[in-house]
């Protein structure tokens, strides 16, 4: 569920959808979204089942199908760090290795894009900060936030996510693009850094 590809200036022609994006379409009037993203970022149920060595047939069409309605588009508002636990927890509660996304926002707040930026730990020795906004500079975004799981399921924020956190709102500032939080994602679960005030000046 990630889009790297930034806008181009150039006209582009009319692709026909995906089958995702045609089911999505086909669905969307009669399914409300955004209790919809609550209820992935709220229960577990969803993300156990994803974890499942081998989860029914039945399980496995329905989540093919969740993840199909899930997928943002441009009209896709963040309001709080639900909508965005919304957008992202089910794919990454079930991700054994841990990854560090970006949701990319416009001045409105619509999804502009997700982008995966980092795969494996995430810790301050491996990161560069620069490497989180190159996509957000290249969207031209007003502001970003990041997200990345704990494959252990417990998503407690350790120190060095608090470090990693301060580190990237600062470079934030300096580059004129607002980080307005920092998602960690267990195992149908996620905590919120900017609620805990972890990372970010109260």
């Amino acid at each position: 569920m990630t889009t790297t590809e930034p806008p181009t200036r150039r006209p582009r022609r009319k692709e026909e959808p995906s089958p995702a994006q045609a089911l999505r379409e086909a669905i969307t009037p009669y399914i409300a979204l955004p209790r919809l993203r609550r209820l992935v970022a709220e229960q577990g149920d969803l993300s156990q089942a994803l974890r499942c060595p081998t989860p029914p047939q039945d399980v496995l069409a329905v989540l093919e199908l969740l993840r199909a309605m899930l997928q943002p588009n441009p009209r896709d508002q963040i309001k709080s760090p639900t909508d965005a636990a919304g957008l992202l927890m089910l794919d990454m509660s079930a991700l054994d290795q841990e990854h560090l996304r970006t949701v990319l926002l416009d001045t409105k707040n619509r999804v502009q894009a997700i982008t995966t930026v980092y795969v494996g730990s995430v810790n301050s020795a491996m990161i560069r900060v620069g490497e989180i906004f190159k996509a957000a500079l290249a969207w031209n975004s007003a502001a970003l936030i990041v997200a990345h799981n704990h494959p252990s399921g417990d998503p407690t924020p350790s120190p060095e996510d608090v470090l990693i956190t301060h580190q990237i709102v600062e470079a934030g500032k300096l580059l004129d693009i607002d980080v307005l939080d920092h998602l960690v994602i267990g195992q149908g679960r996620y905590c919120s850094m900017r609620e805990k005030g972890l990372g970010f000046a109260r």
